[in-house]
């Protein structure tokens, strides 16, 4: 894959939850969301257009000799409604296809989930009120990430494109005309952001620190601020007001740069 221009920070939850859970589980939901036995009448999507959705990949076309109507999976119907939308946006099969593409990145053989990362989502959707989108930027770059995901990205300007959003919450709410799924759109972040994204704002939000890293030791992260000063006092008025940290002085042609560590560890949840 090509290096994106839009980057989600990593996620201890999704490594946690989708990648040392989800991906390689038996989970019974799996086999209910994969199992194919929906129509999709002519009065919703006409032949013809099923035909060129499986011409262009969109749909894979599993139809014995490729003939009459296909029964649909409960997470390919979830797609159709994804595809709609995004041809209502007016992106081209083209563009769409690219978008599955990166969609699938997750697929792996043999799984009973026919697209984990979607799947998943959803089940995260349908069991908690944490808002879930679908998104594509205009590169045609496409995720599937909590709000919470968006905002940090957005705080940290790892964003570079705009993009279209379709909420995966409400468009379960009105597939599944008999099931109430509802997000909480006014609290999920004070629920869904960890300690350490928190500290990496409020760092990256301090206009005297030069630069941030954090590294992982046990079960701890330890994050480094460094400033720089050129003034021997407020080197030392700096390094008095920390609990933890280090200064050292560099001198280049007989002139002193004073760098200093502020030194934080947080607990890894």
């Amino acid at each position: 894959m090509t290096e994106r221009k839009n980057v989600f920070p990593a996620s201890e939850w999704f490594d946690i939850n989708f990648l040392g859970g989800f991906l390689y589980s038996d989970l019974e939901i799996i086999n209910q969301f994969n199992q194919q036995t929906y129509t999709v009448g002519e009065e919703k999507l006409s032949s013809r257009v099923l035909n060129h959705w499986y011409q262009y990949g969109i749909i894979t076309d599993d139809r014995p000799n490729n003939k009459g109507w296909k029964k649909f999976s409960f997470s390919e119907l979830i797609w159709i409604q994804i595809v709609l939308k995004l041809r209502n946006f007016g992106l081209d099969l083209k563009r769409i296809k690219k978008v599955k593409e990166q969609i699938n990145f997750y697929n792996i053989k043999d799984s009973k989930s026919k697209c984990p990362l979607l799947d998943f989502y959803m089940i995260v959707a349908l069991s908690s009120n944490i808002p879930i989108k679908f998104i594509v930027f205009e590169s045609g770059e496409a995720e599937i990430v909590r709000q919470s995901d968006i905002d940090v990205a957005n705080e940290l300007n790892l964003i570079k494109e705009d993009f279209i959003s379709i909420d995966i919450n409400k468009l379960l709410d009105r597939v599944l005309t008999k099931k109430n799924v509802k997000a909480d759109y006014l609290n999920y972040s004070k629920t869904s952001k960890n300690p350490l994204f928190n500290q990496i704002e409020e760092s990256l939000s301090e206009n005297n620190i030069e630069s941030v890293t954090i590294k992982v030791k046990d079960k701890n992260y330890l994050i480094d601020e460094v400033f720089f000063t050129k003034d021997r006092k407020q080197a030392r008025t700096l390094m008095n007001m920390l609990q933890y940290g280090k200064i050292i002085e560099n001198k280049n042609a007989g002139k002193s740069t004073y760098q200093i560590t502020n030194q934080k560890k947080i607990k890894k949840e």
